[in-house]
C-alpha cells in the first residue's frame, strides 16, 4: 500500500468509524484514539451549539455530528473554530426543517460576534457634512447578516431563557437576522423584509442614495423616507455602523 493510500484509508477508519483493510494498527488502540477523536469533535459541537443540541435532541444531534464529522475535518489549531460550516450542512441534511439551520446559524453569528474585534461605532458629528447620495457604510466587526423563513429567533431566546420552545413555524415573506455586539454582550433581533435588505445591499458595497432608491421600489415612495430616517436612526442608535465615508471613483461599486 503506497504512503497516500494509507494515509487516506486511515483517514476514513477515523472520521467515518469504518474499518479499513491494511492498516498497521487495528484492534483496541485504534478503536479508543478513533473515539476520542470522534468524541473530541462532538463535544466539540455541543459546546459551540447547546440550544440545536437541545432542540435536535440527541439522536437526531448525534447523526448530524457524525455527518460533520466524516465531511469536515477540523482545520484550526483550536476546536473553538469547529463546526463553522455546521449550518450549511444542516441545510442539506434537514431540507424541510430550515428552523434547523437557522438556529444554528444564529449560534454561531452570537459566538463570532462575542470574540470580534471591538471597534467604536460612528459618532454623530463625524456624519456633518456627509453627502447621503454617494455614502458608503462600514458595520462593526461584530455585525452578522443572514435571511430566514421560520421563527428561529423566537426559538433560540426560549431556549436561552430555559423556557419550553414554540413549535417551529414559517414566516410569511421571510426577514432578516441581525447579530452583533455593541458592548460585552451579543445581541440577535429579527428585521422586516425591507430593513434586511437594505441592510444588505449596503453591506455589500451600494450606497445609501442606491439602497434608498431600492427601497423606494418596495414600499413605496410615500413611505421610503420616513423609512428610511427610522431605519438609519435604529443603525446608528444600536451602534452597528463604525464608519460612513464618501464613494470616491468606482468605491463601492459591485
Amino acid at each position: 500500500m503506497k504512503l497516500a493510500e494509507l494515509q487516506r484509508s486511515f483517514v476514513l477508519h477515523v472520521q467515518a468509524g469504518t474499518e479499513q483493510a491494511g492498516l498497521p494498527a487495528t484492534g483496541a488502540g485504534m478503536r479508543i484514539y478513533r473515539n476520542n477523536y470522534r468524541g473530541q469533535l462532538k463535544a466539540a459541537l455541543r459546546t459551540s451549539y447547546p440550544h440545536l443540541a437541545a432542540w435536535l435532541g440527541e439522536t437526531a444531534f448525534d447523526r448530524a455530528a457524525d455527518e460533520q464529522i466524516m465531511k469536515s475535518p477540523p482545520h484550526s489549531w483550536t476546536l473553538d473554530d469547529y463546526g463553522r460550516d455546521f449550518p450549511a450542512l444542516l441545510r442539506r441534511l434537514f431540507p424541510d426543517d430550515p428552523e434547523i439551520a437557522e438556529l444554528a446559524w444564529i449560534e454561531l453569528a452570537l459566538a463570532e460576534a462575542f470574540v470580534a474585534r471591538d471597534a467604536d461605532p460612528v459618532a454623530p458629528r463625524a456624519l456633518n457634512g456627509i453627502d447621503w447620495d454617494g455614502a458608503l457604510f462600514g458595520f462593526v466587526p461584530s455585525f452578522r447578516l443572514a435571511s430566514g423563513t421560520t421563527n428561529a429567533a423566537t426559538i433560540w431566546t426560549a431556549l436561552e431563557a430555559g423556557s419550553a420552545p414554540p413549535p417551529a413555524e414559517h414566516v410569511p415573506g421571510g426577514h432578516g437576522y441581525v447579530v452583533w455586539r455593541p458592548a460585552l454582550a451579543p445581541r440577535l433581533r429579527v428585521a422586516i423584509p425591507a430593513e434586511h435588505g437594505a441592510l444588505e445591499a449596503l453591506y455589500g458595497g451600494a450606497t445609501f442614495g442606491e439602497t434608498c432608491e431600492a427601497l423606494r421600489a418596495i414600499v413605496g415612495p410615500d413611505q421610503a423616507v420616513q423609512a428610511v430616517s427610522e431605519m438609519l436612526a435604529r443603525w446608528l442608535g444600536e451602534g452597528l455602523v463604525e464608519e460612513v465615508r464618501q464613494r470616491r471613483g468606482g468605491e463601492g461599486q459591485v
